[in-house]
């Protein structure tokens, strides 16, 4: 978390802010300077991929000089269109614009490595800029906390705005711990300067208070003549049971009008335990008969002043923390990018054409893992199939192959002049008994002119005359 480390007593313009640092506006009168430790941003010591490293310096080291520094440039519309983009709350909106503004027009360091041209042009310094190393973790580890961060604002669901940013972050709550946090991180000369009351406004703080409690015109009475001996206009030793103890820790200062409050952690402790009870809620009717009395009420009005300064600077403290943390992160996100344009037009292939070819390298390989899946199931099944054939139906198959070639010899034995099936007998008788009917083989004349045909034929005749003439 950001710290308080100095006090702009001068005015803002003519304080030397270094690097990371930003003024912080209390109110009219208080300017605190709000510093960003160097261990927010350690560019050399983390520990980077080593892979994903490699391959950055490849793709450094094709860049130009000259390329380099043009791609290291972001004009102000860039980053404000990705603020409008990518944070819902107006009021972070509104903040991160102006605090680029206040950049601009000063110059000053405040976005270390970035830096903001007077034109805003927002850039890198050159000792990042040439390290490779430095950039990458710059690119891929602190600017990709983007998105986390905004997702991780707390938002309200009525009207997108963050706590800071809400009308109820203003009013006073409950002590807590929030005081010691913010007390915590102040150095000396802020806790200084803040617990340097003015008596003015204290004077309004108690006004309100005894209007709140309805104090009766005595008890009021009473209670500003213990405020006058504070601020020193009257003289103590003349009131009566005045207990000088209960002031015990506070000086004030008459020309200056102001007073000083013991700096001590257990004296502003003791101070905000006297205001609890206000924060707790409730009006109710006080009175203030003595003077000790009146001086117990004016150190709790002192408690209540106190704790709402040290609320006011808390709240303004994380709300500037978060507005710069969101510039800086827009900053780097839109300078990776111009980074990553620079390379792909270097390389003449966009990284979208690449990740679709890797897409299609993948989508070719997982099918053909699927093809050679269905060619196995394909076997496999075809090989059960013939394993599970039974035995009677090898045998019918077997049986059937024997007739078929039976059948095909017979063929071969048939007359092979007209393909007939009859056997040589009965052709032969046929052809003897019906004398007007001749064999329309090509070969028959051939086959009748045979000797041993003509002596089976006579014989055959003369048999058949005999028994008729019986």
């Amino acid at each position: 978390m950001a710290r308080l480390a100095a006090v702009c007593r001068d005015g803002e313009e003519e304080f030397p802010f270094e690097k990371r640092q930003i003024p912080l506006y209390i109110d009219d009168t208080l300017t605190m300077v709000m510093e960003f430790p160097d261990n927010v941003l350690n560019l050399d010591g983390h520990q980077n991929n080593g892979a994903q490293l490699k391959q950055f310096i490849q793709r450094h080291s094709m860049l130009k000089q000259q390329d380099l520094n043009i791609a290291m440039m972001v004009t102000s519309r860039e980053v404000l269109s990705a603020l409008s983009q990518l944070v819902p709350c107006v009021g972070c909106r509104r903040s991160v614009e102006r605090l680029f503004s206040q950049l601009v027009e000063s110059g000053n360091p405040a976005l270390e490595p970035l830096m903001v041209g007077q034109k805003g042009v927002l850039s890198v310094t050159r000792s990042c800029m040439t390290d490779a190393k430095k950039l990458y973790t710059l690119f891929y580890v602190h600017g990709s906390k983007l998105n986390d961060m905004i997702d991780a604002i707390p938002k309200s669901k009525k009207n997108k705005r963050c706590q800071l940013h809400s009308l109820d972050t203003h009013k006073p709550k409950p002590l807590g711990g929030c005081w010691m946090d913010v007390w915590e991180l102040m150095s000396q000369e802020c806790r200084d300067e803040v617990v340097l009351i003015d008596s003015s406004c204290l004077l309004e703080t108690l006004e309100t208070y005894l209007r709140k409690h309805r104090f009766c015109t005595d008890c009021k009475n009473k209670v500003l003549r213990a405020y006058n001996i504070l601020i020193g206009e009257l003289d103590c030793s003349k009131e009566k049971g005045y207990c000088a103890a209960l002031y015990e820790g506070l000086r004030c200062c008459p020309h200056e009008r102001h007073i000083h409050v013991c700096c001590e952690t257990d004296f502003i402790a003791h101070l905000l335990g006297r205001a609890e009870p206000e924060f707790a809620g409730g009006r109710r009717e006080r009175h203030a008969k003595t003077i000790d009395i009146a001086q117990e009420e004016v150190l709790t009005c002192l408690g209540i002043h106190l704790y709402e300064r040290l609320h006011r600077i808390w709240q303004k403290l994380r709300a500037e923390e978060q507005t710069w943390q969101m510039l800086f992160y827009l900053g780097v996100d839109a300078l990776r990018k111009s980074f990553e344009m620079a390379v792909e037009k270097v390389q003449g292939i966009s990284r979208l054409e690449q990740l679709c070819e890797e897409f299609s390298e993948e989508e070719r390989v997982r099918e053909l893992k699927q093809e050679k899946k269905r060619q196995k199931r394909k076997n496999r099944r075809k090989n059960k199939c013939v394993c599970e054939i039974p035995a009677p139906l090898q045998a019918t198959e077997e049986r059937e192959i024997s007739q078929a070639k039976e059948n095909s010899d017979f063929t071969d034995n048939s007359c092979k002049a007209c393909g007939s099936t009859e056997d040589t007998s009965s052709c032969v008788e046929v052809i003897v008994t019906n004398e007007s009917t001749s064999c329309t083989c090509p070969s028959s004349g051939t086959l009748l002119g045979s000797p041993k045909i003509k002596k089976g034929m006579f014989n055959l005749f003369f048999i058949t005359v005999c028994s008729e003439n019986i």
